[in-house]
């Protein structure tokens, strides 16, 4: 039977609602409390979806996640490129984005000599100390997502009104991600190819993309090939949004393996384009809350039916209790067994920010 792997993630609003509001959070970085919290959420998964395959009645610390280091993990590479960061008093990075100037003056920067390596290297030996092990998940994006966060809205305006000169800084940004890729790979072991993350491609048109941004994103791909002396490999993620307007447009990029958007996309379509690329499909929170649960099903149903390797329900609001939660799995467990998949759940038990400590109250990155 043919798996169809479905993956689920709650935003750290979700847990704080339906979970940890009740229990309360330390006002400093105490591991002892995200080992206890890791597995007594396991438990509560276990509870509430076991009937799933998810949670655990007598859970075990997973070491690979716990000790896990994702300093700044979206925005690394703009912070090492000397972006201006902070932290919200409800969670979360917050960046000032920067001027023309600012831009005009950015160069390739090696991340072995600042100090988010010497962060690294802390928030690593802390995991090491503790759990024998210090594992890396370090995103460096895209070219275009780190030209957005450095930039903001003006990022698409440069691209036309002077494409020269974000061609300037996007060569920059380029080089610094190779170069965090190096850096990545020596410290944690070799990444498998280059992930690349488009989210703000979808704000441009395709040939927008092609005349100006698809050979820096080439660049990483072949990089990631030459440090390693393996062949070109790539995972794209687009986003969620429809994605075949982009099928021609990557498929320039080299060793491109999987391709991830939204599950409204024209699966058949990116097949036609893409033969050889697996379509792992990312079901909108947003639709959960906005439309009936009949069309919801009528529409994972047509995309399992045309083939999406696998599903991703990411940035699960605190609107869709467990209760709604559980419903869903029910659904995608008929379908997958209408179509003869056999469904594999998993969940990711904590928040990206609860791992990187993220909160105003116990975050001391001054």
């Amino acid at each position: 039977m043919n798996p169809l792997p479905v993956s689920l993630y709650f935003v750290w609003q979700w847990w704080e609602k339906h979970y940890q509001a009740a229990i309360g959070r330390p006002d400093v970085e105490d591991f002892d409390w995200l080992d206890a919290t890791y597995i007594d959420r396991q438990k509560w998964l276990h509870e509430w979806f076991g009937d799933f395959g998810l949670g655990s009645a007598s859970p075990v610390l997973e070491l690979d996640f716990v000790s896990m280091i994702l300093p700044y993990h979206t925005m690394i590479v703009p912070v090492v490129l000397g972006l201006e960061t902070g932290i919200q008093e409800v969670g979360g990075y917050c960046w000032k984005n920067m001027s023309e100037q600012q831009m005009r003056s950015l160069v390739p920067t090696d991340i072995a000599d600042t100090f988010v390596a010497d962060l690294i290297y802390k928030e690593r030996q802390k995991r090491i100390d503790r759990y024998g092990i210090g594992q890396g998940m370090l995103d460096l994006a895209s070219v275009s997502n780190n030209g957005f966060t450095l930039r903001g809205p003006e990022f698409y305006i440069d691209l036309l009104a002077e494409p020269d000169f974000a061609q300037d800084y996007m060569h920059t940004i380029t080089e610094t991600m190779c170069l965090a890729y190096k850096f990545v790979s020596e410290l944690f072991g070799p990444i498998e190819g280059f992930p690349i993350g488009n989210c703000n491609v979808v704000m441009m048109s395709p040939e927008l993309y092609v005349d100006q941004v698809r050979d820096f994103d080439i660049r990483c791909v072949n990089y990631a090939a030459e440090f390693t002396g393996k062949p070109a490999c790539c995972g794209l993620h687009h986003c969620n949004v429809p994605t075949e307007p982009f099928a021609q447009a990557y498929s320039a990029i080299p060793g491109l393996r999987s391709l991830q958007g939204s599950h409204l996309s024209d699966i058949p379509e990116i097949h036609s384009v893409l033969p050889d690329v697996k379509f792992s499909a990312m079901v909108n929170p947003v639709d959960l809350i906005n439309k009936p649960e009949g069309q919801v099903r009528a529409e994972i149903e047509k995309c399992v039916a045309n083939g999406a390797s696998d599903l991703a329900i990411w940035d699960i609001d605190p609107v869709c209790g467990p209760k709604q939660i559980s419903r869903l799995l029910g659904m995608i467990s008929e379908i997958s067994e209408n179509y003869d998949r056999q469904v594999q759940f998993s969940v990711i038990p904590m928040s990206w920010e609860e791992l990187d400590w993220e909160f105003q109250i116990y975050n001391r990155r001054d």
